[in-house]
């Protein structure tokens, strides 16, 4: 049985696509209708403008992660911290493509407002995520503190999978992203 997405949908796949391998600035109207095989007029009838765009894709994102750890719920903090990095090991594929939040970073001080406010938010709800996750291996006995805070160990893991992605990119390879991983679970499960 064939599933045809609708055009909105059609949309945000191709241009997360291109955001994820490009960036926000190699993403094109004219690009998406002809990835989707709709005219360029018809874009703008789904998106005015590439803010518009850029905030529905980020939206989306941010769903799909809280989706993502909620599906982990229920699983010991091990199970759940690895269940996040194969987000970015499977989905993201470490040298393809940057996560969406981390895509647009490159471009910081060329975002509008409200599409910072969106990227912010993603990331910040990985780290809070994230310090849930920590909260309970911490204590259950799975990961070590190394007398840090909760915040502090979050948004250092956030740092090193958003750095491990970067640099594998550079790299034209996983092994920045495994290596990342690899000093991450060690460091939080060693004593």
């Amino acid at each position: 049985m064939t599933i045809i997405k609708d055009t909105r949908t059609a949309i945000l796949d191709a241009a997360l696509d291109m955001v994820q391998r490009q960036s926000i600035s190699g993403v094109s109207f004219q690009e998406l209708a002809k990835r989707t095989g709709i005219k360029k007029g018809s874009m703008y009838y789904h998106f005015e403008s590439k803010d518009e765009l850029s905030v529905a894709l980020l939206e989306r994102a941010t769903n799909e992660l809280k989706e993502s750890f909620a599906r982990g719920e229920g699983k010991s903090p091990t199970q759940r911290l690895l269940y996040y990095i194969n987000i970015y090991r499977v989905h993201i594929i470490p040298s393809e493509m940057m996560c969406p939040g981390g895509a647009f970073a490159g471009e910081w001080g060329k975002l509008s407002e409200s599409v910072q406010v969106k990227v912010q938010y993603l990331i910040n709800m990985q780290g809070k995520c994230l310090q849930q996750i920590l909260s309970a291996g911490i204590a259950s006995g799975e990961f070590f503190d190394h007398g840090q805070t909760i915040e502090e160990l979050s948004q250092w893991l956030v740092a090193c999978i958003q750095g491990g992605l970067l640099t594998s990119r550079v790299a034209g390879n996983q092994q920045p992203f495994e290596g990342a991983v690899k000093v991450m679970t060690q460091y939080l499960t060693q004593q």
